[in-house]
Formats: structure tokens, C-alpha cells, sequence
């Protein structure tokens, strides 16, 4: 009987995983955003890669990169190795039934989620509920996290994925600087001060609505949406709403929708879960719950 130590001559292991995104995206930039890193990281763990094996595995063209007759020999493997070990991990690992685990964008989270989940804890008191508010685009496989809800347009690689609804982009204020700036009509909100976040600037939408911004004062930027609604509640400007996020204040006279002028977001909120796993009772229990609120 042979005891020896096996001897595995491999690659870095982070290295295969993004050698098959880029094998199958074809384009740098793409790879990155799937793998949550930037392209030039990317290009040093292919470069990694070939070093190890000393051989040419892409041909690059800007951002874009082709593989080479070695480069699809390793693919092959390597696509069937991470399936093996993505099947076995799913059936070693037993996931308790009584825990269910949440991602969600943090102004999703903080805007509508939060007002409204007391209702499904309430009536599931023994679930063990963790939610994690974050815009990164989690491995809910790779961290065992159950259901994740996330912005898009619900294609997502490994991820079935449930549309919960989509949202309609309008300016906002609170009563109070209404009523300081005296607007009553479309062309009195050129003298307001202008309030945006990352996801949708004034001049796109003023484009596509057909307004004319004129010389309107622009103001703060905000890399949160729900950062954006704070200020305008707090009367320090008008603010570019998404509908989904600004309900609840406008309901409760917090804000006050500016007009008729709308147009509708790029995406829409999707519920997701790894493809190849099933829901626990929890996360079932959760995905009905949610799915009834919103209609779908």
C-alpha cells in the first residue's frame, strides 16, 4: 500500500474560476462584473494562470479576449471540475430549515422592506431571520445565503430569478420647501435646487419626459438612494424618486410627488436563488410571503 503524500501540480484555485467566466463571457469587462473584480484584476489572475501553465490560454483584443486551442482543453476540464464540486457541495451541506438568510440592497432595505417584514417574523416566530443589506452582487452559493433581492433585469449567471416589481422614476419634495420655494407648476422648479443620486441624473431625465431644466441649480449628488429621500425630506431640495422607495413618504405626506412627469426605471427588483438548489421550508415560506405583497 502506496502511503505517500499525493501530489497535485495546480494553479492558484481562484485563478480556474476566472478562467471559466472569462472562457464563457469572451469580454473582460463583463468577467469582472460577474466575479466582483475589476478587469485588470482579471487580466493578472489569466495571467497567473498561463505563467503557471506557461502557455498562451487568450488572445486579447482591447477588452475583449478569445480562446486559444490550450485554452479550450483547460476549459473543458475545469467546467467539469467546479461542476463536480458545486454538486457534491450542495449535497454535503445541510442547510437548517429554521434559518433563512437575505440580501437586499440597502436602500430597498431601509425604503420598503423594513416597514413591512415585522408582518412576515410575526406570524413565523421560529424562523431565525438575517438580513444583509448590501449592493455588492453576493456568490449566495458560495456563502450560503438563501434568497437575495436585487436590481436588474433578472438575468443573473447560476441564479433563478422572480420579478417583484418594476418602478417609475419622479421628482420630489417635502410640503415645507414647496411651499418656501412657492412651486405650483413645472417651470417653478427651475429656480429649485436639484437633488440626484447615482442612478438616474437630472438631464437624462428631463430628456426622455420632455422637460426643459433651463438653469436650474444643481445640487448634492448622493451615492444612496435612500440617502437622496432623507435630504429631501429634510427640505433641501427636489429630489429624482423611484417610486418603489419613496411610497410609504409620499403616503404619509413626508414628500409630495411634483406633477405628472414619470418614466420608467431601466430595471426592476427580481427575488433570486441559486439555480441549483431548492428553497428550504423557510425560504419557500418567505418567497410566498413576499410574492402575495407585491402583487406578483
Amino acid at each position: 500500500m502506496n502511503d505517500a503524500p499525493a501530489r497535485y501540480l495546480l494553479p492558484p484555485m481562484h485563478t480556474l474560476r476566472t478562467l471559466e467566466a472569462l472562457g464563457r463571457l469572451r469580454n473582460f469587462t463583463r468577467a469582472a462584473e460577474e466575479l466582483c473584480l475589476t478587469a485588470s484584476a482579471v487580466s493578472h489572475q489569466i495571467k497567473a494562470i498561463e505563467s503557471f501553465y506557461a502557455t498562451k490560454l487568450f488572445q486579447r483584443n482591447r477588452h475583449d479576449a478569445v480562446l486559444t486551442p490550450a485554452g479550450e482543453r483547460l476549459l473543458d476540464v475545469v467546467r467539469g471540475v467546479l461542476q463536480q464540486l458545486s454538486e457534491v457541495g450542495a449535497s454535503l451541506r445541510q442547510r437548517d430549515a429554521s434559518q433563512l438568510s437575505l440580501t437586499a440592497p440597502p436602500s430597498l432595505a431601509s425604503r420598503w422592506l423594513m416597514a413591512r417584514l415585522g408582518g412576515f417574523l410575526q406570524h413565523h416566530a421560529s424562523i431565525d431571520f438575517r438580513l444583509r443589506a448590501t449592493s455588492a452582487l453576493v456568490d449566495l452559493d458560495a456563502e450560503e445565503v438563501d434568497l437575495g433581492i436585487r436590481y436588474g433585469h433578472g438575468r443573473w449567471p447560476g441564479l433563478r430569478s422572480e420579478k417583484l416589481f418594476g418602478e417609475e422614476i419622479f421628482p420630489v419634495a417635502s410640503p415645507a420647501y414647496l411651499a418656501q420655494m412657492k412651486v405650483r407648476r413645472s417651470t417653478d422648479l427651475k429656480r429649485c435646487q436639484l437633488l440626484q443620486d447615482d442612478f438616474q441624473s437630472w438631464g437624462e431625465w428631463s430628456a426622455k419626459v420632455g422637460w426643459v431644466l433651463g438653469h436650474a441649480a444643481a445640487g448634492p449628488v448622493f451615492s444612496d438612494s435612500a440617502l437622496l429621500l432623507q435630504a429631501a425630506e429634510a427640505g433641501q431640495g427636489v429630489a429624482l424618486a423611484r417610486s418603489v422607495l419613496v411610497a410609504d413618504a409620499i403616503a404619509a405626506g413626508v414628500l409630495v410627488r411634483i406633477g405628472k412627469w414619470a418614466m420608467p426605471a431601466p430595471g426592476g427588483y427580481y427575488l433570486v436563488a441559486p439555480s441549483r438548489r431548492a428553497d428550504t421550508s423557510s425560504a419557500a415560506a418567505f418567497r410566498d410571503w413576499l410574492t402575495q405583497l407585491t402583487g406578483q
